[in-house]
């Protein structure tokens, strides 16, 4: 096969939830098993709504001399895939819809990195929710992109277990890696056309959603096992913020405790510790960012703000 006809067209930052770091497993095991990234294509709305400056897939391009591309409308998108010699697309975390017009322009199609076991966790936030449902397996399926949520079938999967205490960057690390060997297994088959991908069962899927600002707060009245879970799936962004004694703070560690609650929400700061009961047990808050301030220890809290 000649490396023209290998040539690919890549839409994504890798990020496969929101706000972790990549070093680009795809894009590096792309290059090293001798596919061609013709260009790099780029969600425009990252860097107006979030403020980002240039993010991994972008260094990696410059890095490699592809060409990073951000296109304002899908007009402009269409323009450059007319321009392409690629016959395929590859999709990790784009983070917009590609219409069916442009994804038909690519002879073989667009294939997508979905991290969860489709068709179960369609939609933006998979890692997430699987730490949020205290999943103990999860994976990622490599799918041929179609107009719906992730319903296109299914070329390969791979099922993992997981211990259960795993955070948001871990999952998304060991998913990203995972994701990127499964796409190698099937790439040349997929630009020699020798396999056909499986549609997915229906009866079997269920959705996540768009994680906001506010889905942060924590809810003391909740079972301490929930709420650390959130924990885990909300680091980085949009973290775990509560007020205490009228003083908003972001948790940035936290430890269950064996002992058990009192009120829910209630604070107790007996053995220069700060705790919050929930509906369960109780939670030590090990470290914490008050508001606008630097990252402080639950003693040092206590020092501080609650007893001047």
């Amino acid at each position: 096969m000649s490396l023209k006809s290998k040539k690919i067209i890549f839409f994504g930052n890798e990020r496969l939830a929101t706000g972790v770091s990549t070093k680009n497993p795809v894009l590096n095991s792309l290059l090293k098993n001798g596919f061609e990234v013709e260009k790099i294509i780029l969600n425009q709305d990252d860097y107006n709504s979030r403020s980002i400056k240039i993010n991994e897939a972008e260094e990696f391009g410059l890095k490699n001399h592809i060409p990073c591309l951000k296109p304002k409308t899908n007009d402009e998108l269409e323009v450059i895939i007319s321009r392409s010699e690629a016959r395929l697309g590859i999709l990790v975390s784009y983070g917009k819809i590609i219409p069916e017009s442009i994804i038909k322009q690519f002879d073989l199609g667009i294939i997508n990195l979905h991290p969860s076991l489709l068709p179960k966790k369609r939609g933006p936030t998979p890692i997430e929710q699987t730490i949020i449902d205290g999943d103990l397996r999860s994976g990622v399926s490599i799918m041929k992109l179609t107009k719906g949520m992730d319903d296109g079938p299914i070329y390969i999967q791979k099922t993992i277990e997981l211990k259960g205490n795993e955070t948001k960057q871990e999952l998304s690390t060991i998913l990203g890696s995972l994701g990127a060997d499964l796409i190698i297994d099937v790439l040349l088959d997929i630009f020699n056309e020798n396999i056909d991908p499986r549609p997915q069962d229906d009866a079997q899927k269920s959705f996540t959603h768009m994680i906001i600002k506010s889905s942060g707060s924590v809810d003391w009245s909740d079972s301490s096992e929930n709420i650390e879970r959130r924990f885990r799936a909300y680091e980085y962004w949009p973290r775990s913020y509560t007020d205490i004694f009228g003083i908003r703070t972001i948790i940035t560690d936290m430890q269950t405790m064996e002992s058990a609650s009192t009120s829910p929400g209630n604070i107790d700061i007996d053995s220069k510790k700060l705790i919050v009961s929930t509906s369960t047990n109780q939670i030590e808050i090990l470290k914490l960012i008050p508001l606008n301030k630097k990252e402080i220890s639950g003693h040092d809290f206590i020092q501080g703000y609650l007893k001047k």
